[in-house]
């Protein structure tokens, strides 16, 4: 190996530590498939689900489709426990009857901390 090559080489090793590179692994899977169902009578929102017990479900919204859409927790719908496997959770939002809006539900073994 030549000179330069030898300190191409080093130099990169050295830039590498001082530098603090490390790899992180980041695996996004579901814990399970759930449905989530709506149903929109003029302003009155209801969205439910089939619980199951031990999980916490927490409920986002937005008003776009957009990319740079930014996504709310919606206030009644936060760390929502299930209690009993199987039984439906239910809960409301209030929108303008006009306006259009698009839910999406997070659902962890542990609460999940706004």
């Amino acid at each position: 190996m030549n000179r330069t090559l030898q300190w191409g080489v080093g130099l990169a090793l050295v830039a590498l530590v001082l530098t603090g590179c490390k790899t992180i692994r980041e695996e996004i899977r579901p814990i399970r498939e759930t449905t989530m169902t709506m149903g929109r009578s003029g302003g009155d929102v209801t969205i439910s689900w089939i619980g199951v017990r031990g999980m916490y479900y927490s409920v986002m919204y937005t008003d776009s489709r957009s990319a740079r859409a930014q996504w709310h927790l919606l206030p009644d719908a936060i760390n929502v426990p299930g209690l009993v496997t199987g039984e439906p959770i239910v809960v409301k939002d209030r929108v303008d009857p006009a306006q259009k809006r698009y839910y999406r539900l997070i659902q962890d073994t542990k609460p999940l901390v706004p």
